[in-house]
């Protein structure tokens, strides 16, 4: 028995360094998330959206003790071949996953698809085109290097993207373009600028339309952020941001303290320097939380929303284009959920649930958020970003 017992021990412990292996990736890029650039790991989880047709792949993307999910999603067409929307960190088990859906092998991804500039969501794309070398590549407009400008296709993604995602797919006339066009279909969002560097830069996602599954597809346009803990944020991190100080000791793992945890994570990530997060001023260095947190927290968390830093600092600056951004979504397609590329997914959404969350489009006081957060949190950082005076 105990031959046994050791025996297993050591086949799991053979588990896991194999799956740890699966998991290393190699940051290229310098950016906010760990690691800052080199050597990496992050675990992959696999959900079926629509059985045979539709898969999400999710790893966590993490700032100091904070942590969110990024997600890529995979759909199978007709022919069988995959068509990925915004690839994840290049570990063996993220691009396992993925070519599962298919044959097995690399050459069943027939298309990688980047939906907007955000470097989070285009950075790895490289490295999926390293892997799958016959697949072609699609990308919004809008592509840019920094503070380099006008770095080569080759250089950014490896090779020349093959179809910019101008206006629609109704737009493309030659069918050889965009093969996939019977089955997911198109509209991409141009929408204000930000300054990067001494030049502006346009804003742009594309959303996909699935046909087959009734799925819309979007990047960073909505978000449904979770009352609960998400089962893949580390306990360790949520413990630590529960603190009521950061003078405090770090709290025993209780339900209440992994919420508290969660819901300041969610404020953090959300508003970047959230109204009841201040600095002690009986204590230089120390910053504690105020009362009210709990309620922000709660006019954020479990509804569909645009973000508030994608609300504020984006679309802000060219509602009309949003709105008829809005229009084209809901009038051509009939979809019944939405997978975003963040929290959760999938969300069950009508064309009419869709219309409401941009509501305040119309109305800025509809689904507002908490004044003190975006003063104190959202404001200063459009400021900056807009070189608003």
């Amino acid at each position: 028995m105990a031959a046994a017992s050791a025996a297993a021990l050591r086949a799991t412990g053979a588990n896991a360094a194999d799956d740890d292996a699966r998991r290393l990736f190699e940051q290229r890029f310098p950016v906010l998330f760990k690691p800052f650039i080199g050597r990496g790991t992050r675990a992959t989880v696999k959900r079926t959206i629509v059985p045979g047709q539709m898969w999400a792949f999710e790893q966590n993307i993490e700032l100091g003790p904070l942590e969110t999910t990024i997600r890529c999603v995979t759909c199978k067409l007709s022919d069988g071949s995959l068509w990925v929307h915004a690839p994840l960190a290049p570990t063996e088990e993220f691009f396992e996953f993925v070519e599962s859906c298919g044959d097995g092998t690399s050459a069943c991804v027939r298309y990688v698809v980047v939906p907007t500039y955000a470097l989070e969501h285009k950075i790895f794309a490289k490295d999926a085109l390293a892997r799958w070398r016959g697949a072609k590549l699609y990308a919004s407009p809008g592509q840019f290097t920094f503070p380099i400008r006008d770095v080569s296709d080759e250089i950014v993604f490896g090779k020349k993207v093959d179809f910019v995602l101008q206006g629609s797919d109704l737009d493309v006339r030659s069918p050889v373009a965009v093969p996939w066009k019977d089955e997911i279909e198109f509209e991409t969002l141009e929408a204000g600028t930000f300054d990067v560097g001494s030049t502006k830069q346009t804003i742009y996602e594309t959303a996909f339309f699935h046909k087959p599954s009734k799925t819309l597809i979007v990047t960073d346009a909505l978000a449904q952020i979770p009352i609960d803990p998400p089962e893949a944020n580390s306990v360790e991190k949520l413990l630590v941001v529960s603190q009521r100080s950061t003078a405090d000791p770090v709290p025993e793992d209780t339900p209440e303290a992994r919420r508290a945890g969660w819901e300041k994570t969610a404020l953090l990530v959300s508003y970047f320097f959230p109204e009841h997060e201040e600095l002690d001023p009986a204590a230089p260095g120390t910053v504690i939380w105020t009362d009210g947190w709990h309620d922000n927290f709660q006019a954020l968390a479990g509804r569909l929303l645009v973000p508030p830093v994608v609300r504020t600092l984006l679309y802000a600056q060219n509602p009309n284009a949003v709105r008829r951004w809005v229009a084209a979504v809901s009038s051509r397609w009939d979809f019944e959920r939405v997978v975003p590329a963040h929290w959760e997914a999938p969300l069950a959404c009508s064309p009419g649930d869709f219309k409401r969350a941009f509501a305040f489009l119309d109305d800025d006081a509809i689904d507002a958020f908490p004044e003190g957060d975006l003063k104190r949190g959202l404001q200063p950082v459009a400021d900056i970003v807009l070189k608003k005076k």
